[in-house]
């Protein structure tokens, strides 16, 4: 034995690299579509009649989650270039910070869903927020 550790298998640090791809995709599609296009016309239509055109307001409300998108994105980039996925004895914890961020996000989104019943969204807030549970259990797994 000559004192090194040997590292995860090559199909976990595939699939650490799959989540890991997976979330920075998600993430820099929304955030970024939403720095690039701006407040959308029918954000104000959807949740003009709740309680967060009072407060933050919609304008907050709307910058809110995308800068909540784009730190989800930021903390997924710095995982991939910290090559976490190759795991060995270094701790996932920017993979971590970005599945556990994504939960929060996630929860962001189910909330604008159930405020405006828009039931069949919510539901499927709730399914990416359990796969990224699933995702989460995965990744700490292996430690």
């Amino acid at each position: 034995m000559n004192g090194t550790v040997p590292g995860p298998s090559p199909s976990r640090s595939a699939a650490l690299l799959a989540i890991n791809l997976l979330f920075v995709m998600v993430w820099g599609f929304a955030g970024i579509g939403k720095l690039l296009e701006g407040i959308p016309p029918w954000f104000g239509d959807k949740f003009g009649r709740t309680f967060l055109a009072a407060f933050p307001g919609l304008t907050l409300t709307f910058w809110i989650l995308a800068l909540s998108e784009i730190a989800a994105l930021l903390l997924g980039v710095v995982a991939l270039l910290r090559l976490e996925f190759l795991g060995g004895t270094r701790l996932l914890k920017w993979l971590t910070a970005t599945l556990v961020w994504s939960l929060f996000v996630f929860l962001q989104l189910g909330f604008g869903q159930w405020l405006t019943a828009e039931y069949n969204g919510a539901f499927q807030q709730f399914v990416y927020f359990s796969g990224t549970l699933i995702a989460l259990q995965l990744t700490n797994n292996g430690r």
